[in-house]
This record gives C-alpha cells, structure tokens and sequence, in this order.
C-alpha cells in the first residue's frame, strides 16, 4: 500500500487536534511482531557475526521465514559491559536483537541460514532464542507530501512539563507525525513538515519520524523541522532509530531536541547517509542500551555534534541508559559549525569495545575519543581509533556504505548460504566473506571435510579438499560469467583448550525460578546451568564436555543443592558455588541468588495452566504472569493484544484474578475471551475496566467448562499498553 501526494508543494496533510498526547497522525503498523511458537535455540556460540547459526532443532522453519532472535540479560552479560550496577534492574528482562528472514534451512546439519549477518557475540549463556514471527506488514510507502499539525495554543513547554496536565508540554507528550512499527521492506520519500497558518514557527507537535522494531525501511528525502515541545520523556526527537537495518538518507532535521537518535540493543545496523542537522537543543546520539554497529556516514552538522558516550541518566540509580553503542563507525562527517556545549568538537566517541572516527572535513573538525566516561564501572577500553581528522576531503572512500553496497550487490549471486567443516557451521561465516583461518582441536590428524552451498539455486559449486589437517581448502562459486572464490585455511591448535571461567545461571526452560535475575521464591526449587569459557574464546555448556560440576551453598539455612537443583528453604541471600576440572585445570565460581518471599495469593481453588502465550510482548515476556514475581510483567502495546492461557485440561472455571501493572495509577480496559478447542473463541467478560487499586482484583462469571482463556487487552486510560503482573485462573 502507498500513500502518495502530488508533491510537497502541493499535497498537505494537516492535523487540526491540538492535544495529541501519545497519538501520531500516521501511523504504520500492525501491532508488534508477532510469534509464533516455532522456536529454537542455538546448540553453540556464535562469537563472531554470522549468518549461520548453529540450531538445536530446524523443525517448523523454513526459506523466507522471518524470525525474531533474543537474548537474556544475564549477570555475565551485565558484567563484560561494566553495568552489573547501572543495568541491576534490567538483570533478567529478555531483550529483542535482531530481526531476520530466513535464506536456507539445513535440518540434517541442524543450521539456518540468515539474510544479514548478527552484529554481537551471541554466547550460550544469555540464552539466545530464535522465533519465528508471522509476516510483517511490509512494502507500505509514504511519498510525496508535506505534513504538519496545528500548535498547542497553551503554555507550559518546560523540560517537566510532559508531567503537569493543562500545560502544552502535556498535550504534545509523544506526539508523533509518523510512526513505523514493526514493519519491514518499506520506505518514507520526498516527505517535509511545513508551518501551517496561524502556527508561529512551529511544524509538529514534538516527534518527527520512529522507527521502531523495523526491518529495511528506507527515508530518503525528508525534512523534519521545528517541533513544538522539546522536552523531557523523548519530546522533539526528528528521527529516532529503534529497529534494525534501516536506511536514512538525504534528509534533513531542524530545530529538533535530538535531530537522529538511536535508542535500544534492537537498533543496530541502521545507515545514516548524507543527512543534516542544524540547530538541535541537544546532540545526535546514541541515547541507551547499547545500539550496536551503525554507521553515520557524511553526516553534516550545523551546530550539532554525534555523541556516542556512557550516560548516567535514567529511571533510577540502577536503570541508567548506560553503555550505548559498540562497533559503530562515524565515516567523514562534515562541520559547518559546533553545538554550543561542544566548542570545536563535531564527534565524541566511548563505545565499549571498539568505535571508529574516520575522516572529518569543514570548518570544524574536532574529535575527542579519549574519554573517561561519567559511568566508572562501565567497559568502554580500549579508546576508540580516530583517523583522518581535517582530512575528509582526501577519504577514499568517500562513503563507506556506497563503497560496500556497490561490492556486495555486485557479487551476492556468487555468494554463499551454507559453509561446514565436517559438519558444523563455520564460526563468523557471512556470504561474501572470502578467507577463513580454521583451528581445528588440539591433536587432530584427519583430513577435514569441507562442505558448501550457495545461495543462488543457479549457481555451480566446486570444492578443493585440504589436502591434510594443515592444509587449504578453496571453494569456488559461478554463476554465468561470475565467480567468486572462498579459502578455509586449516591449522592444528598447538595446546589443548583450557577453561579460563566457570559461569551460572539459572536453567529457566524449566519452571521454579523468578523469570527476573537470579531470585527464586520460598518453597520453590530450580535447576542450574553451568558454561565454561575457554581459552580460545568459546564458550560451551558444560553438560556437552560430560564433566562432573560440584555444587554447594554458603548458608544452609536460605537452601541447599542437590546435583545441580537449587532447593529454596526461607527468605535470603545465599552464595552459590561451583567448580569443575577440565584437561586438567579446576576453576570455580561463586554467584549470588536471593530467596524471596512468595507473592500472596488470592483464595483458591486454581485452575492449572500449562502453557501462557501472548499476540506480542516488548520483552516483559508472557510467562512472567505466572512466576508469582511483583517485578516482572507482561506488556504489549495495541488494543486487541492479548495474554492466552492453556490449563491443563478442559476445567470447569468461574473467575479470573489478574495484578495490574501500574495498577493504582490508571484504570486497565479489557475483554475475556474462552475457548475448548484453541481456535472458536466465547466473550464471556466484555468491556471490563479495573479498579485503581495496588491489589490484585477478581473479576467473576458463569461457571463453565472450558480449556483455553484469553485475556484481551483495550489499553488503558493513559496510553494503549497492557500490562499484567500476575494471573490466577478460579476453578468452579
């Protein structure tokens, strides 16, 4: 579907309601991406960026499939970044990563292929989970307009302002004049704001363009200008990457809070290319939560500056937005002049792991990368590299991006969708990669077996055995006239492979534990994963190595182990220890878990529910309704979202109890839904609105026989979200 002007000196879009508190004028969406529940796990890490992923089960997946890849924020993820403090409150929540389709499926080798490769090590440990999704809403186009609302006609456009009902800042709090949500392969052009009559200087009310959980959605030739409220709680942002892959190209941002921001772990591999910025409030930055590998490239700032360094604000002492980029490149940016808090600086850089400055040219040059963030604890070594400061105009390439999408679109019908060695996937493999070094373990004699496929059903594979365990390996791709060649140099490891840690972590696949960090309630008992890091830097599950782990506890009173079961006895916090010998070395570790009180519960009897899904989550996960947890929730964002429960058999029920998030602040909308088969559904609760109460509410009806129960959600008298903490279903 295309929305499409004459022009935008012809075709105007006017918005006349001035309050538009949490509304947009245009809105792309079809509610968040949709799961399924065809899901795997990876079977190992993958370390380095790949396309192919190593899978425990291809079953349900096939080509052309779109998939939803995410990741636990454990301890030791909090940990390597320096944010075990600064993210304490994030320990647990699972976090959307990256947004792929599906180019090959091997179900013998146990492999899936995908379209773009993943951009951060992916470790067993942060249980990386691959879902498959519904479709998306995809190919929808805006073009050829202009775009503009009325302004607020009251005062109160202060930083806080958002807060104080009446005020202008109020009205205009998320007010949005485009949003994208969960769409892919799309595109915004030749798009501006203007000012309409009777506004002073004003186009929009506060946000410009929000891609948000996007996939390959391309703006190109827009220009946001000059919103209204530009405060606090994200007001007066004119691009803000939120999704994956994105293009914004030669565009314009006036006047804005932050002109282009990019904003969570699910923002990463997005281009800005040949854009602008003139005259923000604030810079162009990287705002929280570690958006990884994006490039800005020639980039022109007029009195802004790019800002990729650790922010100490947030919610509360421990959700700051932190470490907030790695791997991202800032190619040949051009200063007119400085933002006014940066005098003769147009780029600052503290990425964790390594970020790169290359090129800048114009009047203002400066970079600064050696940076002792205002976050201690945070790991942003080494300094980023900088290079070709003041010499922009000498850069070749000119773009990095035009550079690298003329070599890649030029060769992928020679490409590769599937490399083995000896059955298993190449670590790092990506389609156009041309050279490999392969360690193959410590005493190997064989000959390695090299297997391939391409990613063109057209093209003719070849392969060249190694000729011995230290040899090479050549693969060669034609198709037509092209060919394209692929080394896999081989080599024997010199040592065997030594544990350098131990690490673990609740196994949450298996009920018992706080779906949230390492907590577990009174009464309850929980199994334990343990992983080792190796030398070489994988790391695997210790039950693959089938070595025995010891377990014990520093206080026998709050629980005790039995093999690797975690038993919980009374509130508290309680140090759990394990060790392990591996080619001859012990290492051990020493984790800290918290025993807590079990939440009250309403009077029974209870259904039993076997199986909790839900239309969409934004990473507060279905089966927190039933972890018994006051800290964790479910929360999705769209009226008709709704949570489903599955008991255990068809059950004669009368009532439903359901905690609110947020409950005494805002009255929940809702409708119930019932089903014997999963698939014909019965209202039997319509229109529902809870109470503003902290306490869990029971909501009662006819008693009848039933299997499946649906809550659907209508929002809530703030904004369209739905949020449950906790669900007990009442038996008859």
């Amino acid at each position: 579907m295309v929305l499409r002007g004459e022009g935008t000196n012809k075709t105007y879009i006017y918005n006349a309601q001035e309050n538009m508190k949490n509304k947009d004028i245009i809105r792309i969406s079809n509610g968040d991406w949709k799961r399924t529940e065809t899901s795997t796990k990876l079977r190992k890490s993958v370390m380095t960026p790949s396309v192919l992923l190593p899978v425990e089960n291809t079953e349900g997946f096939r080509v052309n499939d779109y998939v939803l890849i995410s990741f636990e924020t454990t301890l030791g993820f909090l940990q390597e970044l320096g944010m075990q403090n600064k993210w304490a409150s994030r320990l647990g929540k699972i976090e959307p990563l990256f947004y792929r389709q599906i180019v090959g499926v091997d179900p013998v080798q146990q492999t899936i292929t995908l379209d773009i490769p993943t951009r951060y090590p992916m470790k067993l440990r942060d249980h990386i989970t691959i879902t498959k999704t519904e479709a998306p809403l995809q190919e929808v186009g805006l073009e050829h307009f202009s775009i503009a609302n009325i302004q607020n006609s009251k005062s109160g456009l202060g930083e806080d302002d958002f807060k104080v009902e009446g005020t202008a800042g109020y009205e205009s709090d998320n007010a949005k004049a485009i949003n994208v949500v969960a769409a892919a392969n799309s595109w915004i052009r030749n798009i501006s704001t203007y000012k309409p009559a009777g506004n002073t200087d004003y186009h929009i009310l506060s946000k410009g363009i929000i891609l948000d959980r996007t996939k390959n959605v391309t703006v190109d030739q827009v220009t946001m200008e000059y919103p209204q409220y530009r405060g606090a709680n994200g007001n007066g942002y004119l691009y803000q990457f939120i999704g994956n892959d994105n293009l914004i190209k030669n565009s314009r941002a006036v006047g804005a809070r932050h002109s282009y921001t990019y904003a969570n772990f699910s923002a990463n591999g997005n281009v800005l290319l040949d854009a602008y910025s003139e005259n923000p409030t604030l810079l162009t930055d990287f705002h929280m939560y570690m958006s990884m590998a994006n490039l800005i490239d020639n980039l022109t700032v007029n009195g802004d500056a790019i800002s990729a360094i650790t922010r100490d604000y947030g919610s509360s002492e421990t959700n700051r937005h932190g470490v907030v980029t790695t791997e991202s490149v800032f190619w040949n940016t051009t200063g007119q002049a400085a933002h006014r808090s940066k005098p003769g600086v147009i780029v600052e850089s503290e990425q964790h792991g390594h970020g790169y400055v290359i090129g800048t040219k114009g009047n203002v040059t400066g970079v600064n990368v050696n940076i002792v963030g205002s976050i201690p604890d945070a790991n942003t070594q080494p300094f980023d590299m900088a290079e070709g400061i003041g010499q922009g105009d000498i850069l070749s390439p000119k773009s990095l991006y035009k550079d690298q999408n003329k070599k890649r679109q030029d060769n992928m019908r020679v490409g590769l969708k599937s490399l083995l060695v000896n059955g298993e996937a190449v670590a790092g493999m990506q389609s156009l990669r041309t050279e490999y070094l392969y360690t193959l373990p410590y005493g190997t004699t064989d000959t390695p077996i090299i297997s391939a496929a391409a990613l063109s059903d057209k093209a003719k594979v070849s392969i060249e055995q190694p000729s011995n365990a230290n040899g090479t390996g050549t693969i060669t791709v034609t198709e037509g006239k092209h060919k394209q060649k692929f080394r896999l140099i081989f080599r024997v490891a010199e040592t065997p492979v030594l544990p350098e840690n131990i690490t673990i972590v609740p196994d949450k696949s298996s009920s018992g534990w706080r779906v949230s960090g390492h907590a577990i309630s009174a009464g309850n008992h929980g199994a334990l994963s343990a992983y080792l890091t190796l030398d070489d830097g994988e790391m695997v599950n210790i039950d693959e190595l089938n070595i025995p782990v010891t377990f014990s506890v520093s206080d026998p009173v709050i629980g005790y182990m039995e093999e690797r079961t975690f038993h919980a006895l009374r509130p508290g916090v309680v140090d759990i220890i394990a060790s392990c010998i591996f080619n001859g070395v012990q290492v051990e570790a020493r984790e800290r878990f918290e025993v807590k009180e079990p939440i009250a519960a309403p009077e029974g009897p209870f259904a039993t529910i076997t199986k909790v899904t839900a239309s969409a989550d934004d990473g507060n996960v279905p089966a927190n309704t039933l972890d018994r947890d006051p800290d964790t929730r479910w929360s999705a964002d769209g009226k008709g979202q709704y949570l489903q429960l599955e008991l255990e058999e068809e059950t004669l029920i009368d009532g439903i109890t359901l905690l609110f998030y947020n409950g005494h602040t805002r009255s929940n909308y809702f409708d119930l839904e019932v089903s014997s088969d999963g698939i014909h559904y019965e209202k039997v609760l319509i229109g529902m609105a809870s109470k503003k109460q902290e306490e869990y509410e029971t909501f009662e009806f006819d008693p009848l026989q039933t299997k499946y129960i649906r809550y659907v959600g209508q929002g809530n008298e703030v904004n369209n979200w739905n949020s449950l903490i906790e669900v007990w279903i009442h038996e008859g």
